[in-house]
């Protein structure tokens, strides 16, 4: 069985998976909310999710590494809440959870940690914009009602800029306190 000569997180993936669940069905923004709902009841996304890795030979780079990572900055920004007036935890959260979305179709795990075509023509910040831009699209038409366009924003916003910097890959500088937050919390949840 192949799977016995690959690397997975050590941690229960169904643990995970409710953890990140629970918390993205407890944000209170009704229109946030619904897209992360949009977001998991995609089984083929989630499944694809559970099992991905978060790099190639960097942080979390094994199958389910993903989840693990996201699962991570999940508890960190809860806990860290509170200390922030400011800080909004339901946006921090859903960019925890679609900071790095797009490695979903940027890696593979089928037989070894490899990046696909996808990946490395387009890179998994835009992916991840182009699957945000889908399920905001279908939130939007289930629910017949706009998602706010700065909450839209603010998300693309943490995604495209959560690496902190230019040479780093972001197209963008966090401008924002939760991108800061998101840049500082994927920083010491990195390894």
């Amino acid at each position: 069985d192949p799977a016995e000569f690959q690397q997975s997180s050590s941690v229960e993936t169904d643990k995970l998976m409710n953890d990140v669940r629970e918390r993205l069905l407890g944000i209170s923004h009704p229109g946030l909310r619904s897209v992360m709902e949009c977001f998991l009841v995609d089984q083929t996304l989630m499944d694809t999710f559970a099992m991905s890795p978060a790099g190639i030979k960097a942080h979390h780079a094994y199958q389910g590494g993903l989840l693990e990572h996201v699962a991570s900055m999940m508890e960190a920004s809860t806990r860290i809440a509170d200390l922030y007036e400011d800080l909004d935890l339901d946006l921090l959260l859903a960019g925890c959870f679609l900071h790095d979305l797009g490695k979903v179709k940027e890696l593979s795990a089928e037989s070894s940690l490899s990046y696909t075509d996808e990946g490395q023509l387009i890179g998994h910040m835009t992916i991840g914009v182009e699957l945000l831009n889908e399920k905001i699209a279908e939130a939007e038409r289930l629910s017949g009602e706009p998602l706010d366009p700065e909450i839209g924003l603010r998300l693309k916003h943490m995604i495209v800029s959560h690496h902190g910097s230019y040479e780093f890959g972001s197209s963008r500088l966090p401008m924002t306190t939760e991108a800061i937050a998101l840049l500082v919390i994927a920083s010491v949840i990195y390894v």
